[in-house]
Order: structure tokens, then C-alpha cells, then sequence
């Protein structure tokens, strides 16, 4: 004896509606997980506008290197504002020369932030400031929007401070305090210069 089975023609249609909901969010994740993924490749390969930028960029943490890229070039195409990076890594020695500005040695006072103090020293902060017809601008009426795009990347920025606010700043914590990469750094816990963070 066979027995034959004839599908309700409702559960067909559902079950093919189901099926093609299931193809269409796939295939939206698809894009959107290709177009992450691309945006953050093209990042990678694409230079800024400026070969000092990009060479300071290069002494950063590896775990910043995209997004400070990403910060400049997004600046110029969304903002017009052409950015460069006017400091990136900075030895323990060279903070404490800066440090020692305007305190025991001649200058202006450009830093509170002793050797091991500042994230600059584990590659983990970078100062800009917009270059327009050749010349730095300092003085820049723009610093807000570029605190603006900096804070959408993930940076933390140094306009934001309460004590000595530094607008050309931004930095990456990653959770950790100065003192505790002062620990890990003076432990050896490093790739080369670069503290290993988790």
C-alpha cells in the first residue's frame, strides 16, 4: 500500500516565503559584512594626502595604525580639512626632554605628562593639526568637527580634557590607565617598542 503525500498549498507558499526572507537576509549581511571588511582593507592600502602623515602613522601601535589613517583620510573627503600628524610615538626620553621644558630647561611649558605618563610613549596617541595653503593652523576655528570625526572613530580626544585641554590630541586607552602601561612596559611585556595588549 503506498501512501501519498499532497502538500497544503498555504504551507507551500509559506515555506517559500520563509525561504526567500532567509536568502534576503543572508545576502544583506553578506553586503554589509563585505562592505566592513572592504572599507577597513581600503583603509589599509589607501595613502593620506600626506607622506608625513603617513610615515608617522607607521610608528603607532599596530592596534591604532587603520583607524588613525581612516581619522586623516576621512577628514579630508568628509570635512576638507587636510590633516597631518605632527607627532605619533615619542621615546621615554624625548617626553622627558618635553616635560622638562619650561621647568629645567628653556621653553614654554608644553606638557604635564612625565616619561611613561603620556599614551604618545606606547604608540597609542597622535597630535594633527589642518594644513591650509602650506601653513599649520593652530588656531583653528574647525577643532570641534575634527574632535568630532576623531571621537566617532573610537578616539578619545584631548579637547574634551578639563585640565590642560590639548585639541590637537587623540588617543586609544584600551582600557588601561598610564601607570598599568608603565607596569607592562617596564616588565617587558612588549613586541619591541609595543606593549602587548590583550
Amino acid at each position: 500500500m503506498t501512501i501519498k503525500y499532497t502538500p497544503n498549498p498555504t504551507a507551500k507558499i509559506l515555506t517559500l516565503a520563509v525561504f526567500i526572507i532567509l536568502i534576503v537576509i543572508a545576502y544583506k549581511k553578506r553586503k554589509s559584512l563585505k562592505s566592513f571588511t572592504m572599507n577597513t582593507i581600503n583603509f589599509l592600502k589607501e595613502k593620506t594626502w600626506d607622506i608625513v602623515s603617513d610615515r608617522r602613522i607607521d610608528t603607532l601601535h599596530p592596534k591604532i595604525r587603520t583607524k588613525a589613517k581612516e581619522f586623516i583620510i576621512r577628514a579630508q573627503k568628509e570635512l576638507g580639512i587636510k590633516l597631518r600628524v605632527t607627532s605619533a610615538l615619542r621615546t621615554w626620553e624625548e617626553q622627558t626632554r618635553l616635560y622638562n621644558k619650561g621647568r629645567s630647561a628653556p621653553g614654554k611649558r608644553v606638557t604635564n605628562a612625565k616619561a611613561g605618563q603620556s599614551y604618545h610613549n606606547y604608540g597609542l596617541a597622535f597630535d594633527v593639526v589642518e594644513i591650509k595653503n602650506g601653513k599649520a593652523i593652530w588656531d583653528n576655528p574647525n577643532w570641534q568637527k575634527i574632535g568630532e570625526l576623531g571621537k566617532s572613530i573610537g578616539f578619545e580626544w584631548g579637547g574634551d580634557w578639563k585640565k590642560m585641554v590639548d585639541k590637537p590630541h587623540f588617543q586609544m586607552r584600551f582600557g588601561k590607565h598610564h601607570t598599568e602601561l608603565a607596569q607592562l612596559y617596564r616588565s617587558g611585556q612588549r613586541q619591541g617598542v609595543f606593549i602587548k595588549l590583550i
